[in-house]
């Protein structure tokens, strides 16, 4: 018979004693109630749901005096004990989950261990439903952990992540000083994950010098499944900031505001955008991603003071359509932002985790729960400057980030009215609607090389780039502006790609086109 079976009908039998002796003279107090049951939490997953609900109806009545506060170890303990069953209750007319119920007031009344669980459940989504809760308050719960020296090394692991992450402050990217907190709170603790994200700072120079190679060492030595699987994501990818244009930077990051500046780039029916998706690490010293997007903004409705907008956004070949509320200044301008309404977050198509430590959190998915647009002048061109604003949410991971996120979108220009075009057939040529089928890459996956080959029913100039998933282009050949109609292959030479996903992006006539292979 399983160990932890037989101590849990000890610890029921023992309950029921000391229950049948109540009148005694001595009876337990709550606190060695509570004591009896918590020596067993770890074993609560391997009871059977009739004896955890005993030790509910044990502990219940020193749990629910003064709502916790008398004995927070009884609420702690009944807390443990519903999260193992899932319960719930009708408490003040709302379905309530008895484990956050309990567990929280035992961390509102400070016992160290419900502090610890309870923010942890809710940084892992422990707990079976969803719930809100402000990083600043879990921060200050793990700082009081420090104070009262309860596990110091998971409490210095914790704070460390939240200021690298940016999760305390909700400020646009990670200060220096938030840098300069995480390598102290990491430094401070033996944890093995504080180790890991130390070596992570190092590889990047995050308040320090970077150096990969000291990195590498570092994860090699901590030797847990995260830091080993990290390693390897790491030896197969480079650590260099993808180069953008200075102006982009200034217009994306150093000045960007949010003042109501009018919008004109909008105009009325459909308006096509070409330009980059850009993601910048977590300090905004770098891009780690810049990847080609199209964004197609359609005005559906006017309802005087703001407009229906239909956002239709293209990347990694993948198409995704969002419906927001834009907001008017004057009759035909935009403010630069929105507020009418519910916002739908906005979930852009899978990108690869850089930072993958772990099977099962190879690709981050952002959910965006605020867009803002400005417009600006970028490289001597009118811009549409949009930005992620709240906070992002990675799906894969159920947690909240703040991550300087932007497209920088330029309109589109009809090829026909290209000035450099001087063939005749080619003046008349109409930008092409390509469908996600338009081109075949054969073969899928790559190797060292890899044939495209597409149909054209007019003559057209034809562009083809290949970048990596984070948005570095790989390889380029230059446009061809007389490539004749009919079914055409284009072979690209692929050999000095290494293993990984790509994008393939096609631009005819000035319409892009991208599709997603793999080189095992």
């Amino acid at each position: 018979m399983n160990k932890s079976f037989v101590w849990g009908l000890l610890c029921l039998a023992l309950l029921l004693v000391h229950q049948s002796y109540a009148q005694e003279p001595t009876p337990l107090t709550c606190e060695q109630k509570a004591e009896i049951i918590l020596k067993s939490k770890n074993d609560f997953k391997n009871y059977p749901p009739g004896l955890i609900d005993k030790m509910i109806e044990y502990i219940t009545p020193c749990a629910e005096a003064s709502y916790g506060r008398t004995n927070p170890s009884s609420a702690y303990a009944k807390g443990l004990l519903h999260l193992q069953k899932g319960d719930y209750a009708f408490l003040f007319g709302k379905r309530r989950e008895l484990s956050f119920l309990h567990l929280f007031r035992a961390a509102y009344h400070q016992y160290p261990p419900a502090m610890l669980d309870h923010s942890i459940n809710l940084l892992s989504n422990g707990y079976k439903e969803k719930h809100h809760f402000a990083y600043g308050t879990i921060a200050n719960d793990f700082e009081k952990l420090i104070t009262l020296d309860y596990k110091p090394d998971i409490a210095h692991y914790v704070l460390g992540y939240l200021n690298l992450k940016n999760l305390v402050t909700l400020e646009d990217f990670t200060n220096t000083s938030l840098v300069t907190k995480a390598k102290t709170h990491f430094e401070s603790s033996n944890h093995p994950m504080a180790k890991h994200w130390l070596a992570i700072m190092q590889y990047y120079g995050y308040g320090m010098p970077k150096d990969k190679a000291k990195a590498l060492q570092m994860l090699s030595e901590n030797n847990i499944f995260n830091s080993r699987t990290l390693k390897q994501t790491l030896q197969n990818q480079g650590s260099d900031w993808i180069p953008i244009s200075a102006e982009e930077r200034l217009a994306s990051i150093n000045n960007y505001n949010t003042h109501r500046n009018p919008i004109t780039l909008i105009g009325s029916g459909k308006t096509n955008f070409q330009g980059h998706f850009i993601e910048y690490d977590w300090t905004a010293a770098g891009v780690k991603r810049y990847i080609p997007v199209t964004l197609s903004v359609t005005k559906r409705q006017d309802h005087g003071t703001y407009d229906d907008i239909r956002l239709e956004l293209t990347m990694n070949g993948e198409t995704k359509i969002h419906d927001i509320r834009l907001a008017k200044i004057t009759s035909t301008t935009y403010e630069s932002g929105f507020g009418f309404g519910q916002f739908i977050p906005l979930v852009l198509p899978s990108l690869q985790n850089d930072l993958q430590d772990h099977p099962d959190h190879s690709t981050l998915t952002y959910s965006i729960q605020g867009l803002n647009f400005k417009q600006a002048t970028v490289d001597g061109k009118q811009a549409l400057i949009v930005k992620a604003t709240r906070y992002t949410e990675i799906e894969e991971l159920k947690e909240k980030v703040y991550t300087p996120l932007r497209m920088v979108l330029y309109p589109e220009t009809p090829a026909s009215a290209t000035a450099s075009i001087t063939d005749t057939s080619l003046k008349s040529a109409k930008p092409l609607a390509l469908d996600k089928n338009f081109a075949t890459i054969s073969p899928n996956p790559i190797g060292n090389e890899f044939a495209i080959t597409y149909t054209l029913d007019q003559a057209a100039e034809v562009e083809v780039a290949v970048y990596d998933f984070y948005g570095k282009q790989r390889i380029y050949m230059p446009g061809q502006k007389h490539i004749a109609k009919g079914t055409q292959t284009i072979t690209v030479d692929s050999a000095a790609l290494p293993s990984g996903t790509y994008v393939i992006q096609m631009t005819i006539n000035g319409a892009p086109y991208s599709k997603t292979v793999v080189k095992l």
